[in-house]
């Protein structure tokens, strides 16, 4: 962990060891950040990377299995949550069995560019790039890559300015 770490009331941290936090990064009240290395005895290899002068509200949820690397910047409203992985695929065979008992899966790591905004409730979902300067607007769900210097809303989100 970096130098002037701020760390919200009621921060909630598994898997410490597999996080790089850099210098001068805040976390609102209640917030959860977790790397799972292991799920129902399967072994997973998860990497949260969080660069310098990032800024997390409260209730932010980040989640990983896989990889998720957050560059300098970042600003977030409250209730975000960004997960690189989710309980199982959307097959047939997944769909009958219950959530919790279905393998972790990830569709790629979620990585976030330089200078990113995402307003309150955005949710990122895995194997998504978000390029540097993008905005995200309030209850929107990322389910694809943004290219930079845009400006996306909804569910899922769309680009409404791009520079």
């Amino acid at each position: 962990i970096g130098s002037d770490v701020l760390l919200g009331k009621s921060f909630n941290l598994l898997g410490g060891d597999c996080i790089k936090i850099g210098d001068h990064v805040s976390f609102g009240r209640n917030c959860v950040l977790t790397a799972w290395k292991s799920y129902r005895g399967k072994i997973l290899t998860p990497n949260i990377v969080i660069r310098s002068n990032c800024h997390f509200g409260e209730y932010n949820h980040i989640t990983s299995t896989n990889e998720i690397y957050i560059d300098t910047g970042l600003l977030t409203g409250r209730w975000v949550t960004i997960s690189d992985n989710s309980h199982g695929e959307t097959n047939l065979e997944s769909l009958k069995t219950t959530p919790i008992e279905r393998p972790i899966y990830s569709k790629g790591p979620v990585r976030i560019g330089k200078n990113v905004w995402l307003g309150d409730k955005v949710t990122i979902l895995p194997g998504v790039t978000i390029g540097d300067g993008v905005v995200v607007g309030a209850n929107s769900v990322i389910t694809k890559s943004i290219p930079p210097y845009s400006v996306v809303v909804g569910n899922p989100a769309h680009i409404i300015n791009r520079q």
